[in-house]
């Protein structure tokens, strides 16, 4: 029997142990009062590697002519883990490939000595046979590689300068791999339903199914990343979910013979009675080490709460930009750059 390492799963380093616990059940009793000013630290956190990509998807603002590249210094990472010790899990994604950073497995395994687990989201180009071993050596617990279509036509529209054939043969060699591992890491696939690959909502589970994934996730709102640009750019490539509700339950029902969970996240619309939990459970910090609010905006040009190169996580985490930006959300004063993930403003 295989086991494949839960998203929680973590492992501790003796010193830090009871520190980790302690902010845990912090966070754990305190996370839902939904103070201003919070006496834990996230035991999440996204950090990105880089803006770099190969990719110029066309849902996605690194295709922007004026988004810059740029890879997260290492040392500026060891600042981050070194000033957060309490992290249980980071998600080593931004809005670039990962594997484009040179210091990626770097950052990895020095997360793994302080107790902190890694998570990835990748396109799949760069899996090639040298990154998958060192994948397979490092302590990850999930690995989502982006699969926008079942042929190559509708993926290289969507996903372009991609290469189709080349995405899948590196999946199901990555998949192969893996299943030698009896404690392995979730490898999922994650799909992004639009307009241009909706018709072949059905043949991307098939193909997925055929490549070995654990998992399958269909999201179906697209972000304006908090520009007005971008938002008006991806509302017309939005669907709605309920014109293919019986597609949804047969892929389901599939996925529950054949071994392959197929979750629809729908999560990141709010509401004012659904609010945003980000400002309070998680944090994001871009290549530059600023601090953003999430992933979703996934840009310090767009809002930045402080940089940790001038001042530490703890110090930004209750700053009085984080507390005003709590009582907004609180209150339901949606600032506008947060505005395109409500449903009142969509």
């Amino acid at each position: 029997m295989k086991y494949r390492i839960s998203k929680y799963f973590i492992w501790f380093p003796k010193k830090k142990i009871f520190f980790k616990l302690f902010n845990f059940l912090k966070f754990l009793i305190s996370r839902k009062n939904k103070k201003l000013n919070l006496n834990f630290l996230p035991v999440t956190m996204d950090i990105e590697p880089t803006t770099g990509c190969n990719f110029r998807c066309t849902m996605c603002q690194v295709s922007s002519p004026d988004f810059v590249s740029k890879n997260l210094d290492f040392e500026m990472f060891k600042k981050i883990i070194e000033d957060n010790n309490q992290l249980l899990k980071i998600k080593l994604q931004g809005m670039g490939e990962p594997l484009v950073n040179t210091k990626f497995f770097d950052m990895v395994d020095f997360a793994s000595k302080r107790g902190i687990v890694s998570e990835i989201t990748t396109n799949g180009s760069l899996l090639n046979e040298t990154n998958i071993v060192k994948l397979f050596n490092s302590n990850l617990s999930r690995i989502t590689i982006s699969i926008d279509g079942a042929t190559s036509e509708t993926f290289e529209k969507i996903r372009v300068k991609s290469n189709f054939d080349q995405v899948v043969r590196n999946c199901k060699n990555l998949v192969k791999h893996f299943k030698k591992k009896i404690i392995r890491p979730e490898i999922s696939a994650w799909c992004v339903i639009q307009n241009d690959n909706v018709s072949e909502f059905n043949k991307i589970y098939e193909l997925c199914r055929e490549i070995g994934f654990d998992k399958l996730t269909y999201q179906f709102y697209l972000s304006g990343w908090g520009k007005d640009e971008w938002n008006s750019i991806n509302k017309n490539k939005r669907i709605d979910i309920k014109n293919i509700k019986d597609q949804i339950k047969e892929v389901q029902i599939k996925g529950s013979k054949e071994a392959m969970e197929v979750n629809i996240f729908d999560e990141n619309l709010l509401s004012f009675s659904r609010q945003c939990v980000w400002p309070w459970e998680s944090s994001y910090i871009s290549k530059t080490g600023d601090v953003v609010p999430c992933c979703i905006i996934g840009d310090e040009k767009v809002v930045s709460f402080g940089n940790i190169k001038d001042s530490s996580f703890k110090e930004i985490w209750n700053s009085e930009n984080y507390k005003n930006f709590r009582k907004d959300i609180k209150t339901n004063k949606i600032p506008d750059y947060c505005k395109n993930c409500y449903k009142e403003f969509n």
